[in-house]
């Protein structure tokens, strides 16, 4: 969710955009086979794929965290569980968990390095794919410090902009554009893409409230985080506004909702001239997982 420039990776999905089947087929058979990455001619054929397909299955569900491959065999977490689990949405039919889906991608700066920078740091609305290409470079070598070869940058453009837009005259919609109905990025009849920034009335509130649970978990000892925080990635936090292209009177409709909904728990502050917004339930820290199970169940 924090960037660390010491871990940083692009061009880890073998070019292929996380698609519509991957997780909830993946998570059912690692219930019944958690070794079934370990064997990849078994992956294969039980998930109905080549082998470098197997290996971006395997690549987007650490992204998403919905599988641990650190120990042997696999697990699937709990946020897994939580999110596409037999109680919440196996089979991916809600639109809310596409919603955190995207937040869970755009927000991993450590695995997903490409798609943190173009959501909380690429802010032009209207560019070209070589826009973007050309302002991820610089963000590598400038910032990164990292000489990374312009195909393997360009694959993560090339791939992001499959995942979320919807480009007319293309053929493989169905499969790779898993994302775009979200309308974060969207082909501009003129040439290129747009990507504004948006009051966003359809955001559904359990993503910007567990995106936001995630920001207070990251940081347990802070009381409150400021709006202009949440709004922009500042100091290198993934900003629930920037990933969901919300403009300042959609964020704040968003938060105002928020608060609505859960009276006592958030409270928005004007402190010394800056706009927070502070949980106020000091003896129960907030648990993104509690957002989910509340949701879903």
């Amino acid at each position: 969710m924090q960037l660390n420039r010491e871990h940083t990776s692009f061009g880890r999905h073998e070019t292929f955009p996380l698609r519509f089947g991957w997780l909830p087929k993946s998570l059912l058979a690692l219930g019944d086979s958690p070794e079934l990455f370990e064997h990849p001619e078994s992956a294969m054929r039980r998930l109905g794929v080549g082998r470098n397909m197997v290996n971006a299955i395997h690549y987007w569900l650490r992204v998403c965290g919905l599988v641990s491959f650190e120990d042997k065999p696999a697990r699937i977490t709990a946020l897994g569980t939580a999110l596409l689990g037999p109680e919440a949405d196996p089979y991916l039919e809600d639109d809310a968990t596409l919603w955190i889906i995207h937040w869970l991608i755009a927000s991993n700066a450590e695995l997903a390095t490409g798609f943190f920078w173009f959501f909380n740091r690429f802010a032009a609305p209207r560019f070209t794919e070589a826009d973007a290409l050309s302002a991820l470079s610089d963000f590598a070598a400038a910032e990164l410090r990292l000489n990374r070869a312009a195909t393997t940058l360009k694959s993560d453009i090339s791939t992001l902009l499959r995942l979320y837009a919807a480009v007319p005259g293309r053929t493989d919609e169905h499969l790779d554009a898993l994302l775009a109905p979200l309308g974060l990025i969207e082909a501009d009849p003129e040439g290129g893409y747009r990507s504004p920034r948006a009051p966003r009335p359809f955001l559904p509130l359990v993503a910007l409230e567990f995106a936001i649970a995630q920001r207070f978990a990251a940081e347990p000892d802070q009381p409150a985080l400021s709006v202009r925080g949440l709004l922009y990635a500042e100091g290198d936090w993934a900003a629930p506004g920037a990933v969901f292209r919300l403009n300042e009177d959609g964020l704040m409709r968003h938060l105002d909702e928020l608060l609505a909904a859960y009276p006592g728990r958030y409270e928005l502050r004007d402190t010394a001239g800056l706009h927070q917004l502070y949980w106020l339930e000091r003896d129960k820290r907030p648990e993104p997982l509690a957002v989910l199970n509340r949701y879903y169940r």
